[in-house]
């Protein structure tokens, strides 16, 4: 907004043609209100020409009907017509002579009512007086023959219109003479103001043109000066300084180090999408242009938007090589309204490199610090157990690895066991507390989600499975080392199974804010052989992570269906005392919903709505084992891959069991799994 100070010098720098403006628009709307008013007089004029040519017209009709009624040779109801005829031309004369006369209102050509003013020209009035003058007894004689139809008033109408109607007629001839006479004035007068009017323009327009053009070159002079300092500011300053348009269009001004943190020539006119999408990853991109979008906003509040800014210390590739930029962004506002968005540019690489430095020393040492305190606690056969069936894992993804030649289905199945394997590890590590390698497990998941499902696998893909698969073997000979040194330490008594699985519920409850109760019996575990009890273990904790993720509702959910707010799971081992056992997973939540996962097997493209068509509700549920399939809402650490229950799935064909599932909606789900020992 201009404050009043500015706008006093604006005025006073523009007086002269302010002024002139001003009076060429009152001019201008003077001009307009007379043209207004005279076409509106001329409009009327024309109706009251036409009016008048009526009238003549009525004087014709009204004593030819007299001279018709004393001919005497229609027959009775043709006399009564024309009559009535010679009744109505004498009502409407009257009532337009009287109009001209005073003003009023009265039917127009087309039967509407217009209004006429009355003739205020001296000869109008005259010819008016006369006419008025002759008709009044020439009328009272007319009416009298059209309402009685007598024969002496009939031949005394046909009288008097054949004294009184040439000159009656010619009376209302001159009117109209007179009316186009007045209204031929008016039009007259309205070309001679137009024509000033025009020429006034024309002058006052000529006037504003040569004081335009010495402001102007005033004006070109200081702008001109300006440019020069400005890119002096622009050839020396370090950060690269760019104002883009509402189309993301650059500016014809912009700082000199543009193009070298850029990596590439910029020039005016181009689009800014089109360099950060050469520069940045594609979702980097597009948080970049949302935001921009946003700050072009009318009504954005640029203070409450600036912490939502993406493109803060971000990686970007150009010609020159790897670095970090950080862009910031400024809303231009010229008179309250967005011209502009400046975008500074600064190359941030040393920065983050020292604080990704600092952080990744940390990162290790409190690492190193928690990993310290886990073995510690840990039984260290526990730990061993768990390496060395990880270690087997990955030397089996190495075989296979090796042994692919990339025939059909090869690398779906290479794919497929990976993740299993991978998962089970996951699974493993949680329930041990080993974060950085459930961390580290995840990345690789992450890698082979991508992969998943292909029938074919590039080279580079192959050894981005086997960096991933390396990590994982380096983690584990760290934690082998790191477990050698407190081999020594005296035993710990063996580690209780049952508070690993309450403690890995517990852990997933909290990570997805619910309340979680479990009532774990697993007595019978150990009379398991070890590859049994192994496997059991990998069940047990992937069915109660599912458990938790999937079948548990929220707490307000639960309160809204009539249950505790904290949800049951039970996990049970029990055996019928010959070698026969029966592990039992239930839990009291939402329970499985036929009609709900057909909805999210056709959406997620598992299966298409014909191929659903034929399966039954029954077969439906039993699709949650389809491996790649996952009912969450999204991917982290505990779920969304749809790997866990094809892990599950795995474990219990190893152990030659049998998976049986047991649900009712809003009620419970049951997992049991049976097996001989």
């Amino acid at each position: 907004m201009q404050t009043p100070k500015r706008a006093e010098s604006l005025l006073g720098k523009y007086r002269e043609i302010v002024l002139a403006v001003a009076f060429f628009l009152v001019f201008d709307l003077a001009v307009l209100v007379l043209n207004f008013y005279t076409s509106y007089q001329i409009a009327a004029d024309a109706v009251a020409i036409n009016l008048a040519g009526r009238q003549r017209m009525l004087s014709q009709r009204m004593a030819k009907s007299a001279l018709m009624l004393e001919a005497g040779r229609r027959e009775q109801s043709m006399e009564v017509a024309v009559a009535r005829e010679l009744g109505d031309a004498v009502a409407l004369f009257e009532q337009s002579l009287n109009a001209f006369a005073a003003g009023g209102a009265v039917k127009g050509a087309d039967g509407k009512t217009v209004r006429l003013d009355k003739v205020s020209d001296i000869d109008g009035q005259r010819i008016l007086g006369e006419a008025r003058a002759l008709w009044q007894p020439y009328s009272q004689v007319l009416r009298t023959a059209a309402d009685t139809l007598g024969e002496t008033s009939v031949i005394a109408a046909a009288s008097q219109a054949r004294t009184h109607n040439a000159r009656l007629l010619g009376l209302m001839n001159e009117l109209t003479v007179r009316l186009e006479a007045v209204a031929s004035q008016k039009a007259q007068w309205l070309r001679e103001v137009q024509t000033a009017g025009i020429i006034l323009a024309l002058l006052n327009f000529a006037f504003i043109l040569v004081k335009f053009i010495r402001r102007l070159r005033e004006s070109d002079a200081r702008s001109a000066a300006a440019e020069r300092e400005t890119a002096e500011i622009l050839g020396t300053v370090r950060e690269g300084l760019i104002l883009i348009d509402r189309e993301f269009r650059i500016g014809g001004q912009f700082s000199a180090s543009v193009s070298g943190l850029l990596g590439r020539t910029v020039s005016e006119g181009d689009d800014f999408r089109m360099i950060l999408r050469d520069i940045l990853s594609l979702d980097d991109h597009e948080q970049a242009i949302q935001y921009a979008r946003l700050l072009l906003g009318d009504r954005v509040k640029e203070a409450l938007v600036r912490e939502l800014n993406p493109l803060r210390e971000v990686g970007v590739l150009t010609e020159k090589g790897a670095r970090y930029l950080n862009f910031e962004f400024t809303r231009v506002m010229v008179d309250g309204k967005l011209i502009h968005l400046l975008v500074t540019v600064a190359d941030v690489s040393e920065l983050v490199a020292l604080r990704g430095e600092l952080s990744t020393a940390r990162s290790h040492a409190n690492e190193q610090l928690n990993v310290m305190l886990r073995l510690v606690q840990m039984q260290p056969a526990t730990l061993m157990g768990f390496i060395a069936e990880a270690e087997g894992g990955l030397l089996e993804i190495n075989d296979r690895l090796k042994a692919v030649n990339g025939g059909p289905g090869d690398y779906r199945k290479l794919t497929a066991q990976i993740f299993r394997v991978v998962h089970s590890i996951k699974g493993n590590a949680s329930m041990l507390g080993l974060d950085f390698v459930v961390r580290d497990a995840d990345q690789f998941e992450d890698l082979l989600a991508r992969l998943r499902g292909r029938d074919e696998l590039s080279g580079d893909e192959l050894i981005g499975i086997s960096v991933a698969l390396q990590k994982l073997f380096e983690r584990m000979g760290w934690l082998r080392g790191m477990a050698s040194k407190y081999a020594e330490q005296p035993e710990q008594p063996p580690a209780d199974f049952c508070a690993t699985i309450e403690d890995l519920c517990k852990r997933v409850a909290n990570d997805y804010s619910k309340a979680v109760q479990a009532r774990v019996h697993l007595d019978p575990l150990d009379m398991l052989p070890q590859q049994a009890a192994s496997a059991l273990r990998v069940i047990a904790a992937q069915l109660v992570r599912n458990a938790v993720v999937h079948g548990i509702e929220s707490p307000s959910e639960r309160a809204g269906a009539g249950k505790p707010t904290a949800g049951e799971i039970r996990i049970e081992l029990s055996t019928n005392g010959s070698e026969q056992f029966t592990l039992s997973v239930r839990d009291d939540g939402r329970g499985l919903c036929a009609k709900r996962l057909r909805e999210q097997l056709e959406s997620s493209g598992q299966l298409s709505s014909a191929e659903l068509a034929e399966l039954s509700d029954k077969q439906v549920i039993m699709a949650i084992f389809r491996r790649g399939f996952s009912t969450a809402d999204k991917v982290d650490s505990h779920a969304g891959r749809g790997v866990g229950l094809d892990v599950v799935n795995h474990a219990v064909q190893r152990i030659g069991g049998r998976l049986r599932l047991l649900t009712q909606p809003g009620r419970y789900t049951e997992f049991r799994v049976e097996f001989a020992a």
